[in-house]
């Protein structure tokens, strides 16, 4: 770790946008509840789906250089060619360098109880900046056992925002972005937070399953390298290709998760209209 951790140097003070305050969690802890059945209705003739964008740069879509909205705003469109669609609004909250306890207090503040509550599908992408916030406070001395204390910490936190979400939404679909290595691409010895990428995606996985209506949408793998030119210029968030290579794998994970079938050519849609 420590001839890696010299290599990566360069690249921390590239990326903007991670902060450096640590806001604590207000949650109170509750304990693990038996999911209740869900079933996820149709939207036959909906006159407006509301998508609800929650977490990181991401959801954002920083890197996008067609200002599209990332990959939420190409699903978006994708499933607007539907004729079962008449509209879809989006609300996006997302925020550049926004890490899990950060979404805790915000969600624990009740500031966007409104827009959760009326949200017929949320997407949500958090827990990279966590692993950054890591990698910046132990830059010169990088050790395996901080990132795992700090992804147990992870787990509990992120157990408790798909909570929340589902104590106010119970049938809105949650769509769930994995997370990827972008640090593959300045060194072969990445191999090691390629691991540790892994490690954190089965973890948000596992904690996902807890609950029923849940998605989630790898996409470590489309990143590994940057043949396909599948990166900003930061070389840390995706591009418009990279973006739209996320938005056709959540597509086609949401058709495996029964959120979305295709018929004949066709994207039809499951889940509730926004209230």
């Amino acid at each position: 770790m420590k001839q890696f951790s010299l290599l990566l140097i360069g690249m921390v003070f590239l990326i903007a946008g991670c902060s450096s305050i640590v806001i604590k969690p207000v949650f109170q802890t509750k304990e693990r509840e038996e999911p209740v059945d869900y079933q996820v209705p149709y939207a036959v003739f909906p006159d407006n789906l509301l998508f609800l964008g929650l977490g990181d740069s991401l959801t954002v879509g920083v890197g996008d250089e067609l200002k599209q909205d990332g990959y939420i705003g190409r699903v978006k469109q994708q499933l607007l060619q539907s004729e079962q669609i008449d509209e879809i609004d989006l609300i996006n909250t997302a925020k550049r360098g926004r890490r899990s306890d950060q979404l805790m207090t915000l969600l624990s503040s009740g500031g966007l109880d409104k827009e959760i509550q009326e949200a017929s599908h949320i997407y949500l992408s958090i827990g990279g900046n966590d692993v950054m916030k890591i990698i910046k406070r132990d830059l010169f001395s990088l050790q395996l056992e901080a990132f795992e204390e700090e992804r147990e910490n992870y787990e509990t936190r992120y157990f408790h925002i798909l909570h929340y979400i589902r104590d106010l939404n119970p049938q809105a679909p949650i769509i769930a972005l994995g997370l990827y290595n972008p640090f593959s691409l300045i060194t072969v010895e990445s191999e090691e937070v390629e691991s540790i990428i892994t490690d954190w995606n089965t973890t948000m996985e596992r904690q996902l399953m807890e609950f029923e209506g849940t998605c989630y949408v790898p996409v470590q793998d489309l990143f590994y390298t940057n043949a396909n030119l599948v990166y900003h210029t930061d070389f840390f968030h995706p591009n418009a290709k990279g973006y739209e290579l996320i938005a056709n794998r959540m597509i086609r994970t949401m058709e495996s998760c029964g959120f979305v079938e295709e018929t004949n050519g066709e994207l039809y849609v499951k889940g509730g209209e926004s209230e």
